[in-house]
């Protein structure tokens, strides 16, 4: 019966102090505060949002939805990576060098030797008994250690005088003078700018697509990538300051126009592919330039480039890459 009572009693409701402690996981353990200052300033609050709720704004303030897509910023960085990727073509993507090699004459490094006062005393000895066998045939000999006359036998038997003994003058120490001859390498560049590609066709051009097929594709990604060098930026800027609509279609039609930047980076990638291919020259390469080699191949691809396509290509990706945020 007890259990029948308690089931048809009517289930308490919680108070709402009791249902605050439960928002927000205890954020608001006790009894929260009054949200509004004074009674004045909870009426201003509401007749703002029943205002707001009457011209059909359900919006919220602040929401990012509001935010521009493309901020001041944004355009600012935008303007100047595209003068960086104009800036690029004149300053060297390529370079060679031819290696002259200089022969110069050295000293060599000094030697001194000491020379055991025994020894020398010992040679002496050896020395004047040569020179007294060779004298009973009457003949005269001069010995010599290191270019200076140590001993002179005559035909009388004598045995002659010291003369010019630097061994005993240097207090035993020989020195040795000698000069080596030694090859001296330098390299002399010869670089390309960007605009150069394209006013070099004729001469620079008759190299390249005279060799290996690889070598001609290489050539002809490198003249495209040029002229999106020159048209790129021109129509990034277009399409950042001259489209008309509203922020979204803009933003949108700017979209699609920065995605066109990873194509530089496309183009870049093929032609380093290309080049594990390889291919042979057209023209000896080594008597035109040292760096080119007997054949065209990576190492010539990394060797032959230099800053100035590098910096259009981080232009380029800095540009696509903002194209994904949009």
């Amino acid at each position: 019966m007890a259990a029948e009572s308690k089931k048809g009693e009517p289930k308490k409701r919680i108070t709402d102090t009791e249902r605050f402690r439960y928002i927000g996981f205890d954020v608001f353990p006790g009894k929260p505060k009054d949200l509004f200052k004074s009674d004045a300033e909870k009426t201003k609050h509401v007749e703002a949002v029943k205002a707001k709720r009457d011209k059909g704004d359900v919006v919220r303030d602040e929401c990012k939805l509001l935010e521009e897509r493309v901020s001041f910023f944004d355009r600012i960085v935008l303007t100047i990576a595209c003068a960086v990727i104009v800036g690029a073509l004149f300053i060297p993507w390529f370079s060679a060098y031819n290696e002259i090699v200089e022969e110069t004459t050295v000293p060599a490094q000094t030697e001194e030797a000491v020379v055991d006062s025994t020894v020398m005393t010992e040679l002496t000895d050896s020395l004047g008994n040569l020179a007294a066998a060779e004298i009973a045939e009457g003949e005269e000999i001069v010995t010599e250690v290191t270019d200076s006359t140590v001993l002179a036998a005559t035909a009388d038997g004598e045995t002659g005088s010291e003369v010019n003994d630097p061994l005993h003058e240097t207090s035993g120490e020989e020195v040795l003078h000698g000069y080596v001859a030694k090859k001296k390498y330098r390299k002399e560049y010869s670089r390309l700018a960007g605009y150069g590609v394209l006013t070099s066709i004729g001469s620079v051009g008759g190299y390249v697509f005279s060799s290996g097929i690889i070598l001609m594709i290489t050539g002809l990604l490198f003249i495209l990538y040029v002229l999106l060098v020159l048209g790129l930026p021109a129509y990034t800027l277009y399409n950042l300051y001259g489209l008309k609509g509203n922020a979204d279609q803009k933003a949108l039609a700017l979209k699609k126009v920065l995605r066109l930047n990873w194509i530089p980076l496309l183009l870049f990638i093929c032609t380093f592919i290309l080049s594990f291919i390889g291919a042979e020259y057209g023209f000896d390469g080594e008597s035109l330039f040292t760096s080119l080699g007997s054949a065209y191949g990576l190492g010539v691809f990394f060797d032959s480039l230099s800053y100035g396509v590098f910096v259009s290509l981080g232009a380029f990706g800095l540009i696509a890459l903002k194209g994904v945020e949009i």
